[in-house]
């Protein structure tokens, strides 16, 4: 795994190794049912199996791993069901936090957003929809940071490390690029003017678009895994 082969560059091996898997998770690197050797990468990094441990105990805890009754380890597998109600838990807490950052506009937040316009518009144009979306979830970043509350940013990161698993299967063409670009545009001209409920309501007309699209492009592999589950939970 590539991943494995980055340089240790943070406080703690663990929370090296915690990144890492994490970002691999997250990106679809990892694949769904993927099992994780703690001796594999521990011998990959050149580390101890501790640090390994202790990162996925951190995994488990984000619910982005499972431990089975054998002590095997997989990355976890997410049902339709278990991504609809995501969907549905993020749109609430981001529509809040949207309408929090309204109240907080200031000029260092507005030339952020309009700076990351400027680079998804030339995304758009160039047809690179992969840079297009790590924009994407820039701009929602740092709308949520603008919204002041710690503790709901905490929520809203947590729930993204599972629903980012489906941004990474996403993919953008070039009509609903340019959608997405004009409601994010929507959004930055909406704070500008304080409108709140513009801000609130193209949040929630953006993610139930992208959701449905989400799931008209990946309905068939999550039923195979939903399917795969069943198949593994009745063969130990």
């Amino acid at each position: 795994m590539g991943v494995m082969k980055a340089p240790l560059q943070w406080k703690t091996k663990t929370e090296m190794i915690y990144h890492m898997l994490r970002e691999a998770i997250i990106s679809g690197e990892m694949k769904p049912g993927e099992r994780i050797i703690l001796r594999q990468i521990a011998s990959d990094l050149g580390v101890s199996a501790i640090p390994v441990r202790e990162a996925v105990k951190l995994l488990e805890a984000e619910g982005l791993v499972n431990f089975s009754a054998y002590s095997e380890i997989t990355v976890s597998r997410f049902s339709v069901q278990d991504y609809r109600e995501l969907f549905e838990v993020r749109l609430v807490l981001e529509s809040y936090a949207s309408k929090l950052a309204a109240d907080q506009v200031n000029e260092e937040m507005i030339q952020e957003l309009e700076q990351l316009l400027v680079e998804m518009r030339s995304c758009v144009e160039q047809e690179d929809y992969k840079t297009y979306g790590i924009l994407n979830r820039s701009f929602h970043k740092t709308i949520d940071e603008y919204a002041g509350n710690s503790h709901l940013l905490k929520l809203i990161e947590q729930v993204n490390a599972k629903t980012d698993r489906a941004r990474a299967l996403f993919i953008f063409n070039p009509q609903r690029a340019k959608e997405s670009l004009k409601g994010h545009e929507e959004i930055v001209k909406a704070l500008v003017d304080g409108d709140k409920e513009t801000v609130a309501r193209v949040f929630k007309e953006q993610s139930a678009t992208s959701f449905e699209l989400f799931l008209k492009n990946n309905q068939e592999s999550l039923l195979n895994e939903k399917d795969s589950d069943d198949e593994n939970s009745s063969n130990p």
